[in-house]
């Protein structure tokens, strides 16, 4: 690619004015803006070119502003509405967490600031101008119209493509789900099992297939997991959640030796892997009005609550950021947030930003979290803190005999 080294077309270059090609049309920022996203799938990999595709190359990946190619903590979205947003998820630095187009040519290309970073674009576009700061880019009224609607036609058409992309996406996650079996007497209820998890009778969310395909950069590979379907509260699954299993030397069933032994099949923003029904046993869509309802992020913490709680309505988020993105019925008037204990500040933040997001749909919200520590043991989230007891219980036991 030659993105990188592309400047002022050679038309402008040379002192002969605009030749075919070269736009001089006056665009504003937010135009500009838009039109650099549409790009996003030539510029990520010039700009990035320690990143790689996922999968079905919606998505370009890359280990953050730095490049380093040493992890995947980030990515830029290729397609669909959000076109040229890009996100990291590691330890970044701030205002490098997140951004679109511009803001990746202002941090890669060393520009001095937002300006510089719409002149860059505008030559990567083709876009040559006489407009400077200051001076107002008067358009006559059909003009202004027409680029109306022309925006208002790309951000239908990329619409379209996003929920073509999540009806393909859902179609294949359910195609997974339905093809595992009830966990009892499986794998999955083995790894369960090790982690101090104990139920007469296993959620019926929870399923189980001894092959599913895990892929990462470095080996594709079929391996058992553990399923659990992902729902809107219409009721709607729109994913899988996926727990990669193996064995252990020891002939114990624990999480697959990988980076990510989690993953999840589908878009599952705004969803959630409903554990407890609670005591009316209804759906998310049916529940009684008033009933709490309990979120935690991790499958194994809502089941430690299911078991402190046997009557109560529990649901599993999959992720921290996603629990404020959930939208519950009207009849949910308070979410319990069972948290984990996480210091890291990218943690704290999501936690706070999700709360808000709750709290500014109407619902009350509380927030619980294990202690610190358990006799000695450390704590980080529920499933440490159920182990931990079981272990002081256990000493007590031995200390009496």
């Amino acid at each position: 690619m030659e993105l990188a080294l592309t400047r002022w077309p050679e038309a402008v270059r040379l002192q002969g004015g605009p030749a075919e090609g070269v736009d001089m049309t006056v665009y504003s920022v937010s135009e500009i803006a838009d039109k650099i996203n549409g790009m996003a799938r030539e510029l990520a990999p010039d700009l990035l070119p320690n990143g790689q595709y996922n999968h079905n190359r919606t998505r370009w990946h890359f280990s953050g502003i730095a490049d380093t190619g040493k992890s995947h903590s980030a990515y830029v979205e290729l397609a669909g509405t959000k076109q040229g947003k890009w996100f990291d998820y590691g330890n970044a630095a701030a205002g490098e967490d997140k951004g679109d187009m511009l803001d990746l040519l202002r941090l890669k290309l060393g520009l001095a600031d937002a300006r510089a970073a719409v002149e860059e674009a505008k030559i990567r576009l083709g876009i040559v101008d006489d407009w400077k700061p200051g001076k107002p880019a008067l358009l006559p009224p059909e003009e202004r119209t027409r680029r109306a609607r022309e925006a208002q036609e790309r951000a239908e058409r990329r619409e379209d493509e996003a929920a073509a992309e999540r009806a393909k996406a859902a179609k294949r996650a359910k195609s997974l789900y339905l093809g595992g079996v009830r966990i009892a007497g499986t794998p999955a209820e083995e790894y369960l099992k090790g982690r101090s998890l104990f139920c007469e009778e296993w959620p019926g969310v929870l399923r189980f297939r001894d092959k599913v395909w895990y892929q990462d950069e470095h080996r594709k590979m079929e391996v058992p997991a553990m399923l659990a379907a992902v729902y809107l509260a219409s009721g709607e699954q729109v994913a899988t959640h996926r727990t990669y299993l193996h064995r252990n030397p020891e002939m114990a069933w624990i999480k697959l030796q990988v980076p990510k032994p989690k993953k999840v099949l589908g878009k599952m923003w705004g969803g959630f892997i409903p554990i407890s029904k609670g005591s009316s046993g209804k759906s998310m869509r049916d529940m009684p009005a008033g009933e709490p309802v309990y979120v935690t992020e991790g499958i194994e913490d809502a089941l430690v609550v299911r078991m402190m709680m046997p009557d109560a309505r529990i649901i599993s988020a999959i992720s921290l950021g996603n629990i404020g993105a959930i939208r519950l019925p009207a009849a949910a008037r308070r979410l319990v947030i069972v948290a984990d204990r996480d210091s890291k500040l990218k943690a704290q933040e999501q936690l706070e930003r999700s709360i808000a997001q709750q709290q500014a749909r109407g619902l009350d919200v509380r927030m619980v979290m294990p202690p610190e520590e358990h006799d000695g043991e450390a704590v980080k989230d529920m499933n440490d803190w159920l182990v931990a007891w079981l272990n002081s219980r256990a000493r007590q036991r031995k200390g009496a005999a």
